[in-house]
């Protein structure tokens, strides 16, 4: 599931797209099943704001509770006017995660953990919801439709302010919210992605070797990874073990009969390459080593990032570095074994997740992103 309103949601009968993504998460998890349960439709903007009060109350009429609610507070701002009923439900025991744009100076009793989120005034994360599993499953969220000038400014009654969403306890959605926001939660910092010079300056262990995912150069985003591997590499003096994904079938094995007892457990260098038909792999292991970094590759066989690891730990690899579009979270990142979770849990190696600018964060298998040099 794609947890953001996309162009293809957006109808002439909805321009705000959110009736798009609902239907689209209708496919999603509902599949062949039973139709969504306790599902319902809210456009006005008090009547969110009646929920979340009712949701808030019951929270605190509950009494002590290790329960997990996770609230998307839009923005700093909106945090902080809920600060003391948030310190309250909090004193309660209730795990309070919450998600805005922008990052809450100091420490907060406010929430466990404050996610800071860049502007995106699209994506689920971004928005006002609330979301549990205990007592009992429920989630509201609501997308403000609003003017993006407006976005986060105000009360629900301001004028010109216009929310769109939905309410719903069935447990399938419920759970797939939590998972994603858990993603998010994964991924997420207190300080700004760093560019591959600070992240070489700050890391507290020396790199002398870094598995870096490629692919047959079709995609922008593994460009950035090779880019940002050669960065830091040459900071290093590290040597670069390209991964490449383009080579992952369900049904080919990359590696020639003949070759594969012999090759399918070790690197393999730029003229190996050519002769097993990879000429764009050994194209980009020559331009490694024109950079003056030396490189090798290897051809995985299975899908998932299991396979990924064991790969690294084959090739003694320091950290691991991919882009940030791998990381699927949703039915078909579990199925594929491509979530963050799955990644973490499968290796205690830095992993560190390029993003579109060509700067990292850097991830732990303690399913934190640690702040790097602490």
């Amino acid at each position: 599931m794609d947890w953001t309103i996309l162009d293809s949601d957006v109808t002439s009968s909805d321009s705000t797209g959110v009736e798009g993504f609902i239907k689209r998460m209708d496919t999603e998890f509902r599949g062949d099943g039973v139709p969504l349960e306790g599902f319902r439709i809210i456009k006005s903007g008090m009547e969110m704001y009646n929920i979340t009060r009712q949701i808030e109350a019951d929270k605190c009429s509950a009494g002590a509770s290790e329960a997990s609610l996770y609230v998307g507070f839009q923005n700093v701002a909106k945090f902080i006017n809920e600060n003391n009923r948030y310190t309250k439900i909090t004193n309660l025991g209730i795990n309070v995660f919450g998600f805005g744009e922008g990052s809450v100076a100091g420490e907060t009793d406010a929430v466990k953990q404050w996610v800071a989120l860049p502007i995106d005034h699209k994506s689920f994360e971004n928005q006002w919801y609330l979301i549990s599993m205990e007592p009992e499953p429920f989630i509201f969220i609501g997308w403000e439709t609003s003017e993006n000038a407006q976005f986060g400014v105000g009360g629900v009654s301001s004028p010109g302010k216009e929310f769109k969403g939905f309410i719903s306890d069935d447990t399938r959605i419920v759970k797939a919210a939590i998972s994603h926001l858990e993603s998010v939660r994964s991924k997420s910092s207190f300080q700004e992605a760093l560019s591959m010079d600070d992240v070489a300056d700050k890391l507290g262990f020396a790199i002398d070797r870094i598995m870096v995912l490629t692919d047959d150069g079709k995609k922008d985003s593994f460009g950035l990874v090779r880019e940002s591997g050669i960065s830091l590499a040459t900071k290093t003096s590290a040597d670069v073990i390209a991964y490449d994904t383009s080579a992952i079938s369900y049904l080919v094995n990359p590696y020639p009969s003949e070759l594969y007892e012999k090759e399918y457990s070790k690197s393999l260098d730029g003229s190996q390459l050519l002769v097993m038909g990879r000429q764009y792999l050994s194209e980009q292991i020559n331009l490694f080593r024109n950079e003056g970094v030396s490189a090798k590759a290897v051809l995985p066989t299975d899908h998932g990032f299991e396979h990924l690891a064991e790969w690294a730990d084959r090739e003694e690899a320091d950290v691991i570095m991919l882009p940030d579009s791998m990381i699927k979270e949703g039915i078909v990142g579990r199925l594929q074994g491509y979530t963050l979770s799955n990644l973490l849990s499968s290796t205690h190696k830095p992993v560190l997740i390029v993003d579109k600018l060509g700067k990292a964060k850097v991830c732990t298998n303690e399913l934190t992103v640690q702040k790097v040099g602490s």
